[in-house]
């Protein structure tokens, strides 16, 4: 999300999303307190990358839920999401990551398209 350039292309609505991950990697910190990989990850991103440095120090925590992904995609064109994280009450690291979308919109006809491609 952060490393890749064509994230902030493909992602039309990188920003909120980007700003949403950096604020559930901090909960994921805070859950970590030795996780020194996830440390020493935050801190290579937040020194590389002004925004997610912003985003840490404005100390937002999020929990995992419902979230909009806007994608340019270079053969469907755009594509929306809805994105539900789904996770088992008694095993917190696991997670059902589902994305969904309206049936009959264009998201859905494009997938359809690409299905069959």
């Amino acid at each position: 999300m952060f490393q890749d350039p064509l994230a902030r292309e493909r992602i039309a609505n990188w920003a909120d999303f980007a700003a949403a991950t950096v604020a559930t990697m901090r909960r994921e910190i805070a859950r970590r307190p030795h996780d020194h990989r996830l440390e020493a990850l935050m801190a290579e991103l937040r020194a590389s990358d002004g925004d997610v440095a912003r985003w840490w120090d404005d100390h937002a925590v999020r929990d995992y839920g419902p979230v909009a992904k806007r994608v340019h995609h270079p053969a469907a064109g755009p594509l929306s999401f809805d994105i539900e994280i789904v996770c088992a009450p008694h095993e917190p690291d696991q997670r059902l990551v589902v994305y969904t979308t309206e049936p009959g919109s264009p998201t859905a006809r494009a997938l359809t398209t690409l299905r069959g491609r």
